[in-house]
């Protein structure tokens, strides 16, 4: 996850390194980001990236995002087909997010 601290209305990065043997879901992985504790994702994006070792999806935050801890992470990973229940399709993080 890059940058650990965003300011609303910049751009967040969520990587993974891990390999998992599972095609991306009909529409792409959903990535979402959100405050914690606040439940839904107040942001989201689609990609087709798969885990290859090099998965990376870049997600905007809104000018309006509230502040303090959040969170990203692919929000749909149970959809995954993986031997181990698509978790290897599953790589989340927090950040802060300040003014």
């Amino acid at each position: 996850m890059s940058p650990a601290k965003a300011a609303p209305g910049e751009t967040v990065t969520i990587s993974s390194d891990d390999s998992c043997a599972t095609a991306p879901p009909s529409g792409g992985w959903r990535v979402g980001a959100g405050h914690v504790g606040d439940g839904d994702p107040i942001a989201t994006v689609s990609t087709t990236e798969t885990f290859d070792g090099y998965f990376r999806a870049t997600l905007a935050l809104a000018v309006d995002f509230p502040t303090g801890e959040s969170y990203v992470a692919v929000i749909d990973w149970d959809v995954g087909d993986c031997d181990d229940t698509a978790s290897c399709a599953g790589p989340s993080d927090t950040f802060q997010v300040a003014e």
